[in-house]
Formats: structure tokens, sequence, C-alpha cells
């Protein structure tokens, strides 16, 4: 199931969701004899969120901003005496003001036509309040039970790895061939524009995987997909100082190689402590080596050089998320 396919089922899913939801709702809110059970639908179909986490942080400002709420209505229709379009515009005045204040924006629809009722239903007793509290906790409620089971996206996010590793490492293959020659700049540059395409969807499904889970170790996949991205920033880095080279010195034959070994190693699990080695080695025969004959020879070396210090921060960021990630499960197992 690729990435497009996926994010299809789940618009479909949640159309479901907020339809099934918001008819649960309606329908358990009518059993209670609630006033305004309708509300409870609405509250449901606009607390239902892409993401399981979204749907339990809005449930929970809704109750907070639902309290407010509650506060401000007695402060301008209990104690100001007519109720009138007036009094109705100050609630929404001081309602908004403090919802965008918490970060609360998304609860003032629903805060709003609280403040309806209110002034449609001039009750101020308890009975009426607690009304009002049932249809924001049944219309949470169903938004939460809808979005508790969440499509299993883990397979998905481990195909789109694949996909960004098989990518990189044809990349890294692509500027080997075009140091010895062999291979046109248009071919690297716009495979290295669909990697970094390729690396921000990922991302995208990976943080959306995260935000399900709802487990802090779950922050895995979004993070690989972070350093692969930083990673995909110094290969264009890297195409910039290739592609002011005026010619091939000898030496780009041996960065060339070493380019080629290198992208066999692109992939998860690899910790690239023997390729920090090989890349040191690489370093040592660049300095043995005669120096320059002229300016052209001096300046394509020495971007070379540069090219060799720009893989050395692209190994090092792998090497810092393995210290990070993979020697910590290795200890734990």
């Amino acid at each position: 199931m690729d990435l497009q396919r996926h994010r299809r089922r789940k618009t479909a899913l949640k159309v479901i969701k907020i339809a099934v939801g918001s008819c649960i709702a309606v329908g358990f809110a009518q059993f209670l004899g609630l006033q305004y059970a309708a509300t409870a639908g609405i509250i449901t179909l606009l607390t239902v969120q892409d993401t399981r986490k979204d749907t339990i942080q809005l449930a929970a400002e809704r109750f907070l901003s639902f309290l407010l709420s509650v506060l401000f209505v007695f402060l301008c229709f209990h104690y100001t005496g007519k109720l009138s379009w007036v009094n109705y515009g100050v609630y929404i005045f001081l309602m908004v003001n403090v919802c965008y204040c918490f970060g609360w924006q998304n609860t003032v629809s629903v805060n709003a036509v609280m403040g309806t009722h209110y002034l449609m239903t001039p009750d101020y007793s308890l009975n009426f309040a607690v009304n009002e509290l049932m249809l924001i906790m049944i219309g949470t409620g169903l938004a939460l039970a809808m979005n508790w089971k969440m499509p299993n996206s883990h397979k998905v996010i481990k195909s789109e790895i694949r996909k960004v590793e098989n990518s990189m490492q044809q990349v890294l293959r692509e500027f080997a061939l075009y140091l010895e020659g062999g291979l046109g700049e248009e071919h690297v540059w716009l495979d290295l524009d669909r990697l970094e395409e390729r690396i921000l969807e990922g991302m995208e499904h990976a943080r959306e995987y995260a935000q399900n889970t709802l487990s802090k170790s779950d922050r895995y996949y979004a993070e690989y997909m972070e350093m692969r991205l930083h990673q995909c920033a110094i290969l264009q880095a890297l195409r910039h100082r290739i592609w002011k080279m005026q010619g091939m010195p000898s030496q780009a034959q041996t960065v060339s190689h070493y380019l080629e070994h290198l992208a066999d190693y692109v992939h998860e699990e690899n910790i690239p402590d023997r390729q920090r080695e090989e890349l040191q080695e690489v370093f040592e025969q660049m300095k043995q080596q005669a120096l320059p004959k002229d300016r052209e020879e001096f300046e394509a070396r020495a971007i070379l050089y540069h090219v060799l210090l720009d893989l050395e921060d692209f190994l090092l960021l792998k090497q810092q998320f393995a210290d990070q990630h993979i020697r910590k499960q290795e200890i734990k197992g």
C-alpha cells in the first residue's frame, strides 16, 4: 500500500467515523432526554481529528473551555438583566479572547453554540448547565471512541523507509558515475529532488504514526526521517560543489569508488563505524598524492576535499542517530 492509497483510505475512514459517531451521539442524547440533542452530533463532527492524540487533546480543551464559558454565560446573561444580542456579543468577545489566549481556537464554535442555547433558553439552573455538560461529554466521548482504533500504518512506514533508502542509494551511485564522467548531471539533480520529496512525505506519515500511538518511543520513525532529510540537505550541498568543478582530476576516481561503496550501507540498521574509518583512509590517500600541477587541478581537488568533508557530516548524522536509538535497543536486548 503506497502513501497516496493510505491517505485516501484514511480520509474515507474519517468520513465514516464522523457520520457514525455523530449519528450515535444524537441518538444517545435524545435517549437521555437532553435539550438541543443535535448539538452532541455536531460536537462529535468537530472533535474527530486525523490522529488519536489530536482528538484527545481537543476533547480535553473542550471540557476546560466549557467550564470557562459557563462562567462567562452567568456574567453576561444572568447578572446583566434583560437578554439581548448585546449580551451574546459580549459573551462571544470574552469567550473568544480567552480561548485564543490559551490556544483553544478549535473550541470556539461549540462554545458559541452553547451561548445560543442560553440566549434562547434563559435557564441558569444547575440542571441546564448539566444538560450542556452532558452534550459536551457525549460528543467528545463518541469522537474519542471513533478514533481509539486507528489503522495500522507500521507496514506503510517501513515501506516508505525502504523506498527512501533505495532512492538515497541510487543518488549516491549516480554521484559516483558523474565523477567518473559516465552520467549527465540532469539525472543526479532530478533524482535528488525526488528523494527530498519522498523523505518529506515519509516524515509526514511517521509523525502521524507517532501521534496515533501516544508513545514517546514511537517518535523513532519521525526522527529517522528527519535524520534522512538532514542527510539529503548535505547531498544537495555536495551536488552544488561538484557542479562547480571545471574538470575531473584523477582523485575523482577515488571519491567515486568510495561513494559506490558507501551506497551499499545506506539502510536503517547500519551503524557507520566502518564507513567512517574507510573515509579517513580516503583522506590519507588524498594527502599522500602529489601536489596539483595547475590552478584548475588545485581548485578541483579542493572541491573534492570538501565533498569528503560533506560525506563525513553525512555519516556523522547516521552515527548520532544510531547512538541514540539502535545501540540503546541492543543494550536492552
